[in-house]
């Protein structure tokens, strides 16, 4: 009899209101769910999240027990799908269906979806939903409802479509339509170009187009003073309006080459005159080697110690992949070697092109001989004018010659013999690079020669000039008859007026032995005497 009751009950409510059976109780009632999107407004071109929210308000028709009536109110295995084809609009639904468990009488859940909406003009737009979901339309038993027993469940599925609303407001959106070259060398600086397009709907006010560089060797601004932000101010960019921006942009000479990426953000204000901020746009700026130069084929005259005119001579070669305008390289100091024309100005420098450079240098006298390394700095122009400078000098390895003589003695002759005195003759050839003036040569001897007239003035000499030098040597009597040391030493003034003299110049002084032959003095001597011997006999016989 209890069966076919419950099925007359079941009968009922499906086709109409539920009316308890005579020997059972029902609860009767069901969800009340309502459909909300937590943020109905965006903008076209974006990605972004549509969240529904459901909320089950509850329905009792015939109470009773109470967690009987909270069965009949809830939704069970809610689903939703959001009906893509029937949105008018350019929107393109990532996500499937959604699903959460149960929503009781009072509770809600969320539902989200990711969305791609692409060029949609600002308007009203109707998304369809799809829910669906179980309920429990009837809770039967029998009993008192203070002990309730033999209870039976009615289930319904229900289904339904809702149409929600979105809005797709007027905003100013972004991007980047073009750029420039954007190309620079490590170590320099160039521009950052690039043309930035409003493709919104909106105009955007007072707009400041913020730039961050996400190298830590690229900077914007001057060598000086880099920055890792800069920012350009744009009054006002209307829809489809394009603006140029360029900035100064640098990169250390230790950034090693390639593209690097620089962040683009605007900030503006809208035309309710609220400040909006536009997604991160990215641009790039390519870093190529640093410009660098090689120095070859070094040639050195003159190059050694005490020398006032020593010179250097090579080639400079542009080996990098960029253009050096008004290259200037320069020899540094080193220590003793100081460079008295220590710039060689070239010009412009293609790429592999080379040229020749050469300097001048004083090389003091208590410098040491040997091989010295010597750096060159290469300093050149940008493409703006600007001036820099190769960040690592060329050092090359250069020989300094022992220093020599500025005179050469020759040619020494004289007739001195033993205990005699004579006069001695020598070329002094000047072998230096400028004329001079007030050259004076000394002879110093040693014992068995001596001198009393050891100076001899030259005057002025020019480069490659002999003069012969005459001064008086006597011999002591037990000089045996060869080649004795002595020495000459030139005082000169060089063309600055500074006295110079040289180290002694060791020559050899011959001593010659006596010229054979009868004793001349003697005889005739003798014969003087015989003369007045005879003279005096011949008187005083007389």
């Amino acid at each position: 009899m209890r069966r076919i009751t419950v099925l007359a009950v079941v009968g009922l409510l499906l086709v109409a209101p539920v009316v308890p059976a005579v020997a059972s109780s029902v609860v009767t009632g069901n969800p009340e769910l309502s459909y909300s999107v937590a943020d109905d407004t965006f903008t076209a071109n974006e990605e972004t999240r549509l969240t529904v929210v459901a909320t089950n308000d509850g329905n009792i028709e015939d109470g009773g027990v109470g967690r009987f009536e909270e069965q009949v109110q809830t939704a069970r295995s809610v689903r939703m799908d959001v009906l893509e084809g029937r949105i008018d609009a350019p929107i393109d639904v990532k996500t499937g269906t959604v699903t959460t468990g149960s929503i009781g009488p009072g509770g809600a859940a969320e539902f989200g979806f990711s969305l791609e909406i692409g060029d949609a003009d600002p308007g009203t737009y109707t998304v369809p939903v799809e829910v669906s979901y179980r309920h429990a339309r009837a809770v039967i038993y029998e009993g008192p409802s203070s002990a309730p027993t033999e209870t039976e469940y009615v289930w319904l599925d229900k289904e339904r479509t809702v149409e929600l609303t979105i809005t797709i407001e007027e905003r100013s959106e972004f991007d980047i339509v073009s750029e420039g070259t954007n190309e620079l060398f490590a170590g320099d600086t160039g521009s950052l170009a690039f043309t930035i397009k409003n493709s919104g709907t909106q105009t955007a006010r007072n707009a400041t187009v913020r730039l961050t560089s996400r190298a830590s060797g690229l900077y914007f601004g001057s060598p000086a003073t880099p920055e890792r932000e800069n920012g350009v101010f744009v009054e006002s960019l209307e829809p489809n309006e394009t603006r140029r921006v360029s900035v100064q942009v640098g990169a250390t000479d230790d950034l090693s080459p390639g593209t690097y990426p620089v962040d683009t953000v605007v900030s503006y204000r809208d035309t309710n005159d609220i400040g909006k901020q536009s997604d991160t746009l990215t641009t790039g700026v390519q870093v190529r080697p640093e410009r660098s130069f090689a120095i070859e084929n070094v040639e050195t005259e003159n190059f050694r110690v005490d020398e006032s005119e020593a010179r250097l001579t090579g080639q400079v070669t542009n080996t990098g992949t960029g253009v050096a305008r008004n290259v200037v390289v320069r020899m540094d100091d080193q220590g003793p070697v100081m460079p008295t024309n220590g710039e060689s100005a070239v010009g412009t420098l293609e790429p592999g092109e080379s040229a020749d450079v050469s300097f001048t240098a004083a090389i003091a006298g208590d410098a040491e001989p040997g091989t010295n390394s010597f750096p060159f700095e290469v300093e050149y122009e940008n493409a703006d004018g600007d001036l820099r400078t190769a960040s690592n000098p060329i050092r090359k390895t250069v020989a300094v010659e022992p220093e020599r003589d500025r005179f050469q003695v020759s040619n020494v002759s004289t007739s001195v013999t033993p205990g005699g005195t004579a006069q001695l003759s020598a070329e002094v050839t000047y072998v230096g690079d400028s004329p001079i003036s007030a050259v004076d040569a000394r002879l110093f001897t040693s014992d068995p020669l001596s001198t009393s007239d050891d100076g001899a003035f030259l005057g002025r000499m020019d480069p490659g000039e002999t003069r012969t030098a005459t001064f008086r040597v006597s011999a002591t009597s037990d000089a045996l008859p060869k080649e004795y040391g002595a020495s000459v030493e030139v005082r000169y003034d060089e063309a600055d007026g500074d006295t110079e003299f040289t180290d002694g110049m060791a020559i050899g002084v011959g001593v010659e032995e006596s010229a054979g032959g009868p004793p001349v003095l003697p005889i005739v001597g003798a014969l003087v005497l015989l003369v007045v011997i005879g003279g005096g006999i011949w008187y005083r016989r007389r």
